[in-house]
């Protein structure tokens, strides 16, 4: 809570508009090392994968705002696929 307090004072913000920002790809976290670095839940880890494997193409996509019901509802699969 004092981070929050601080950031929000940092930015002139206030506490409710802070933690409605939403995360954005890129973003560093410190803290217990060796952990200074980019840090995703599972299903924003998924979609970097994706953005990474060029798998949205020239889409602008912030991994950090997928949800797993987002992940598995892309339509990037082919449904029809019959092993040979």
């Amino acid at each position: 809570m004092e981070q929050l307090v601080a950031a929000s004072a940092d930015r002139n913000m206030s506490i409710d508009a802070v933690m409605a920002m939403v995360e954005l790809d890129g973003w560093l976290y410190s803290g217990v090392q060796p952990r200074n670095t980019t840090s995703y839940v599972c299903s924003a880890y998924v979609a970097a994968l994706y953005k990474a494997a060029g798998l949205f193409g020239d889409l602008e996509i912030n991994a950090g705002e997928f949800t797993p019901k987002d992940v598995y509802q892309l339509n990037i699969f082919d449904l029809n696929f019959q092993r040979p």
